[in-house]
């Protein structure tokens, strides 16, 4: 039997793709200057910064990049690379870097924070019925609207629910059983609501 170099390369992207089926994937879609940002934080970040949803870092100075919110506003990240301005006793490297790649890294930084990543998760898996926002309105009559969730229930009672399945809510609600990351995410976005 005789292979074409067309028939090669789609073998051997479906090897790929079959090798690579247990590596999850990315959780929603991302614009290439997120994906970009992506990139570039694990090239060059990588070494000292978690850079993704979770871990932490190798370098005791490097905050995961997941956790930047709680130092500084995320919008601030791009200016602060561009000016190259680091923490006092940082011994962050100073590096050329242009406003695209500037720009990019912080979206990717805005990207992973808790409070977006559990935004991502209820877009996805909740707001068909449920309000998500701070003033819409839910689509079913039974589904209670985020923001007022933390009236009737304590949201930290919430985790033992997520993560053992809730099936309690409007009677023909999915049940949903949540990873201890998804979890923390969606409770940081439920509480980012009171605010």
């Amino acid at each position: 039997m005789t292979f074409r170099s067309g028939q090669i390369i789609l073998a051997t992207l479906a090897l790929v793709s079959f090798l690579y089926a247990g590596t999850p994937a990315p959780v929603q879609a991302q614009s290439s200057d997120v994906e970009h940002g992506r990139a570039l934080a694990e090239l060059n970040c990588g070494r000292c910064h978690a850079t993704g949803l979770d871990g932490e870092s190798d370098h005791s100075l490097a905050p995961p990049f997941w956790s930047l919110s709680d130092r500084r506003p995320v919008e601030t990240v791009s200016e602060m690379l561009l000016r190259r301005t680091t923490p006092k006793d940082s011994d962050m490297p100073h590096f050329a870097i242009t406003k695209k790649q500037a720009d990019d890294l912080a979206a990717w930084i805005a990207w992973v924070q808790p409070i977006a990543h559990g935004k991502r998760f209820v877009e996805r898996n909740c707001a068909r019925c449920h309000a998500i926002g701070k003033s819409d309105k839910s689509k079913h009559s039974d589904a209670p609207p985020f923001r007022e969730i933390s009236t009737y229930y304590p949201l930290d009672g919430l985790e033992e629910g997520f993560a053992e399945g809730i099936v309690t809510g409007h009677p023909d609600m999915p049940v949903f059983m949540l990873e201890p990351l998804e979890i923390a995410d969606v409770i940081a976005y439920m509480e980012s609501l009171k605010e």
